[in-house]
């Protein structure tokens, strides 16, 4: 990736305003079935638009959708970042909106 630097982590950290590739899903079978069913399959770009407090929900945008899940099951999506994703993601995203509305 011309250096660079890449960062694999679950979705649960990533905090509001970041984007990132999903990688894999784990988890049992039927959480794994629905996180793939809202969107969450390898190589689609998630980003975090907000966090409730004290722990609820977070909520992101898949394939142009606001989903909102806890982070229990966020954490069974693993992610990776880096600039040139990033980038790529904010201007799918930007897109995305212009079309939208």
């Amino acid at each position: 990736m011309d250096g660079a630097a890449v960062n694999t982590l679950r979705l649960a950290d990533l905090t509001p305003g970041k984007s990132a590739v999903v990688t894999a899903i784990s988890g049992a079978g039927r959480v794994a079935s629905r996180l793939m069913e809202m969107g969450f399959v390898p190589g689609t770009i998630v980003e975090v638009l907000r966090r409730a407090p004290f722990g609820g929900p977070v909520q992101y945008r898949v394939h142009g959708c606001s989903v909102s899940m806890r982070s229990a099951e966020a954490s069974c999506v693993s992610v990776e970042t880096d600039s040139l994703q990033n980038r790529t993601a904010r201007r799918a995203s930007s897109q995305l909106e212009l079309a939208a509305g």
